[in-house]
């Protein structure tokens, strides 16, 4: 395989196109004729040269480019959209622009650098400009002269207070007057003192917000009769609460002329936010017919909340924020609100956070009563202590009511409170100073356009929405929540409802769907709990961890079983490490998130096994974050087979049982993130057929097997990024089909960049598969010299003349030059090589030992007390050499045939030892420690002393001697002198060829003469 990837390499390089370089270095999408390349976030320093020619959309933003040359970008002619954001870029070149070549450039983005003016000669067709955080000082009109069909400008934050801009930004008159396409200009945070002159009549968006600008003239706007967005925002904030730089513009706030919008016929959003407003003029509004959004937030309209009748020229507003105009920290006994409300016939949602009262009765809201089309209706952050919720009745269509941040309990209002507050309702109280606790939040209008930011989309699809989150609610009672029977989504979160929950406490709520009871403490030892709620599909239980830390308790889950429509139950954070009942029931509960418990805990007492066995239809499990540093087997196996995501998470695995996903056949995501594996399954194609995505970044693992996803069809998503892996094999991610895994994670992963990584490198430069962050975060680790580097900027042209390509070429050319030279030497100096060889042929031949002088072809030295080694050795080993070798002039010696009995045994052995030409030790276990075997290995070395002639030959009849150094020595230097008795019947005949070999054949010692005259004395 690794031949045949060298080989496609030598033979693509020269070849190589332009969008194969760009492919690892930047990803390419291509959607018809649309080509995005993609090279954000990966340290260039300067924009690459070959990029495909047909690109339409680049985003190069997050580098480290600070000049823009001309040539990377010549033959980009279908260039529309280039993203420079984020960059160093400080200047441009003039003589050679870069993007002359560009004709067809819409969109130049150029936020986030070190511009310090407006850059010239861009193409003409250029529609949007963005130069927003740079250092531009100054706006002149011939910046923007050839640049007739612009419709965008952005100048945000260039000359704010960190900025190096001493003063406000400089825009020279007149100098976004020609520009008839301009539609949008936003100049925001540029601490402009004024608004700008002879703006284009074509505006149709114009933000200005986080100025200073103290006044608003009556011809500001006079000539934007096309404007239908306006932000002005953040001009005169008031500043000990302002969560950003802030100057102080007057005690009377911005100032607006009468007649300011006069010409803005069209508006559709005002945002007034953040001015120190004290009063709000109706004339403002006589000619807003269009307008829909009002933002009035963070002002000082108290008085023009509760008085103000420029509320009767807003008749077809949807969305008004009046957040936060009790800047004067003034707590009023109740809420009091203008008549005039009652005009607003198209409001949809009102925001009145920061008003600081606390009783709310229904007459308070008596002018919304009749608003037909009001929907939601915020009053959190008021510090709210007593409600009557009669007044939801009176409603026409409420479906989100949200009172978070109050200080809500269970208390009640009586008729008696009722009569005494409204003596005091109109004017502020006595107390006029709130808790030391009050800041107000950072409230942006665009996150206030209909909902409220906290509100969640799941509650808002469930159907009417009941927000009492962040109050001080410690009891449920049913009568505080009277007139509730249409709420679908109720939230009570972070409060301190502490009691025992037994079925009666939400009966009031029968279509309850969306139920948030998180961050209390709640005891759930009742089987009877929430079985009032028939319909109820989501249960919000997390952060109530103090009923199951109490020891001694029933900690039990059991109300799951009654409650039929459950689908979706949250008990993450609770320390559950125990339970009466260790299982749970349920036939609907499809998505359970049981995060940040203890079942290790529970696990390892041998408890609860079979937890979740009986959640028939459960397709969603998350158990991160419970010290589960093993799981028994067991708890695999009692899984619903119906799961589809399962999540282990946090959990510091060492090991995971990668068998049981044939127990999950219907299993798509396995996340096990965060944990100390260090081993992955061989192959996952045997294990699963669904699985699509296989998280397992943040562990160990330092190896995969090469055929980890062979016949893998269904993977998509594969994680391994944060790993210990040093070097990958191209077969590794290799799937049985093509083109089935799309995402690849690798990041900071340890890689050897050596030449053994070549394969790989390979493989991604012409693989379809994405690979997120490959320049920037996939690098090597070693060699130090390439410590940081991408492994795609390694030289693999180093690896074209390794040790393989060098073994190739010295194979090869031997094999030519040899077939050469004898071709050469048969054809002219045949017969001289002929003469040399048969000479040399009886040389070797006439040096030949004489072997008169020996008796016996070999003498056999085996443990005659063993009665199978003299059975093998009598009738086999002897008929082998001496009927079936064709020598029988020389016989073998043996010791129950040959020895002179009487004789001592030591002098039978050397005479045997001496006689014959060679000694064969058969070697069994009983033969290696005796007496006799270690004496003839004595007398054979002797003869190796004396004579210089190596007589040994080791018959290993039974594996011994497995680990002896000795022998392994001999088997390398005189590998024909050590055999062994094969088990397969069907080499018998090559041993007894082998045998005879080495019987026959000399094998005289190799010594230096100094050696040999020290030992022989010759």
């Amino acid at each position: 395989m690794r031949l045949i990837l060298l080989l496609a390499l030598c033979s693509t390089v020269a070849l190589s196109t332009r969008h194969h370089t760009t492919k690892w270095q930047c990803s390419v999408t291509a959607l018809n004729t649309s080509v995005h390349v993609d090279c954000s976030d990966r340290n260039l320093k300067d924009i690459p040269e070959k990029l495909p020619w047909n690109v339409t959309e680049l985003n190069l933003s997050g580098n480290q480019i600070k000049y823009v040359a001309a040539v990377p970008l010549r033959h980009l002619f279908n260039l529309t959209v280039i993203d420079l954001n984020s960059n160093f870029i400080e200047y441009f070149d003039n003589k050679e622009p870069p993007f002359l070549h560009c004709e067809g450039l819409k969109t130049l983005l150029f936020d986030h650098n070190k511009l310090s003016k407006v850059p010239r000669q861009l193409p003409v067709r250029l529609s949007n400009l963005s130069l927003a955080s740079n250092q531009i000082n100054s706006v002149k009109s011939e910046d923007f002269a050839n640049l007739s069909l612009i419709e965008s400008i952005n100048l945000d934050n260039n000359c704010y207070f960190h900025s190096s801009c001493n003063g406000s930004l400089m825009i020279e008159n007149g100098t976004f007057s020609n520009l008839n396409h301009l539609t949008n200009l936003s100049l925001t945070m540029n601490r402009l003192q004024k608004v700008p002159q002879y703006l284009p009549e074509s505006l149709m968006s114009l933000k200005l917000l986080l100025n200073t600008i103290a006044h608003i003239n009556k011809s500001d706007f006079s000539g934007l009769t096309s404007l239908r967005f306006l932000d002005l925002s953040g001009n005169c904030p008031f500043c000990p609460n302002a969560p950003f730089p802030c100057k102080p513009c007057g005690d009377n706030g911005l100032v607006i002329h009468p007649q300011a919008f006069a010409h803005l016929a069209q508006l559709e959003e005002l945002r007034l936010s953040g001015n120190s407003l004290q009063t709000v003029n109706s004339a403002w509004f006589r000619n807003l017919t269009r307008l829909q959004y009002l933002f009035l937030s963070f002002n000082f309209l108290i008085t023009e909340i509760q008085t103000g009748s420029f509320l009767s020229m807003l008749p077809h507003v949807e969305v008004i924020d009046l957040s936060y105009n009790n800047l004067n920290k003034a707590l009023f006994p109740r809420l009091n609100i203008s008549q005039h409300f009652a005009n607003m016939t198209s409001l949809r949602a009102l925001h009145l956070q920061g008003y600081y009262f606390s009783k709310l009765l229904s007459d308070d809201l008596k002018p919304l009563y009749n608003l037909r089309n009001l929907t939601v209706l915020n009053m959190g952050v008021n510090f709210l202590q007593k409600i009557d919720f009669s007044f939801l009745k009176l409603f026409y269509d409420l479906s989100v009511f949200t009172l978070v941040e109050n200080q809500l309990t269970n208390l009640l209002l009586t008729p008696e409170s009722s009569c005494c507050l409204t003596c005091g309702k109109v004017g502020a109280s006595g107390h006029s100073d709130l808790p030391i606790l009050f800041r107000p939040y950072i409230h942006r209008d665009e996150d206030y356009r209909f909902y409220p930011p906290a509100i969640k989309p799941e509650c808002v699809n469930a159907g009417n929405v009941l927000d009492l989150s962040r109050n001080l609610i410690f009891n449920i009672n049913p009568k505080l929540f009277s007139n509730t029977e249409n709420i679908a989504c109720l939230n009570l979160s972070s409060n301190s409802i502490g009691e025992t929950l037994n079925g009666s406490e939400f009966r009031l709520f029968p279509k309850l769907k969306y139920l948030d009871l998180s961050r209390n403490r709640l005891y759930l030892s009742s089987d009877q709990a929430f079985t009032e709620l028939p319909y109820l599909e989501i249960l919000d239980l997390n952060h109530n961890k103090h009923y199951f830390q109490v020891v001694g308790l029933n900690h039990s889950l059991a109300f799951t079983r009654y409650l039929k429509s459950l689908k979706v139950l949250y008990l993450n954070w609770n320390e559950i490490s125990s339970l009466t009942e260790p299982h749970m029931h349920s036939t609907s509960l499809q998505k359970l998130y049981f995060a940040g418990n203890q079942l290790d805990m529970m696990w390892r007492n041998s408890q609860g096994f079979n937890l979740f066995k009986n959640l028939t239809n459960l397709q969603i499990l998350d158990l991160s974050l419970n010290g589960l540093k093993s799981i028994p087997n067991s708890v695999y196996e009692n899984l619903p087979d119906t799961l589809t995501y399962l999540r282990l998470n946090q959990n510091g695995l060492s090991s995971f049982n990668w068998t049981v996903l044939s127990c999950l056949p219907r299993l798509e995501e396995l996340h096990l993130s965060k944990n100390e594996l260090d081993h992955v399954t061989a192959s996952l194609s045997s294990l699963t057929r669904q699985l699509k995505v296989l998280d397992l970044s943040h562990n160990r693992i330092a190896q995969l097997s090469g055929l980890l996803l062979s016949a893998t069809l269904s993977l998509r998503i594969l994680d391994l990024s944060h790993n210990s892996l040093t070097t990958l094999n191209a077969t590794t991610f290799q799937t049985g089909q093509p083109d089935s895994l799309q995402t690849l994670r690798l990041e900071n992963n340890p890689f050897r960049c050596t030449c053994d990584l070549l394969d790989f490198i390979l493989w991604i430069r012409y693989s379809p598969v994405s690979l997120p962050n490959l320049v920037t975060k996939v690098q090597c680790n070693l060699p130090e010299s390439k410590r940081g580097r991408s492994i795609m900027l390694s030289d693999i042209d180093i690896c074209l003349n390794d040790d393989l390509a060098q073994i190739l070429y010295t194979a090869t050319s031997s094999i030519v030059i040899l077939v050469l030279s004898i071709a050469v030497c048969a054809h002219l100096f045949y017969w001289d090589v002929s003469y040399i060889f048969s000479f040399l042929k009886a040389k070797v031949k006439s040096q030949r030992p004489n072997s008169a002088q020996y008796m016996y072809n070999a003498f056999i030295m085996y443990d005659t007390s063993d009665p199978l080694a003299s059975d093998w050795v009598l009738h086999y080993l002897r008929v082998e050499l001496e009927e079936c070798g064709g020598e029988r002039a020389r016989p073998l010696c043996l010791e129950e045939r040959d020895w002179i009995p009487g004789m001592p045994v030591l002098d039978n052995l050397s005479q045997s030892v001496r006689l014959s030409r060679k000694t064969v030790f058969v070697l069994t276990e009983s033969f290696l420690g005796s007496s006799l075997f270690k004496m003839a290995v004595f007398l054979a070395h002797q003869r190796l002393l004396e004579e210089g002639v190596d007589v040994m030959v080791l018959l290993q009849l039974q594996p011994v001697l497995q680990r002896s150094r000795i022998l392994g020595l001999r088997r390398c230097l005189r590998q024909s002198s050590v055999l062994e008795w094969p088990v397969n019947p069907a080499a018998h005949s090559w041993f007894w060829q082998q045998l005879r070999s080495a019987v026959l054949t000399e094998r005289p010692a190799k010594h230096s003469s100094l050696h040999r005259r020290y030992f022989s004395g010759r």
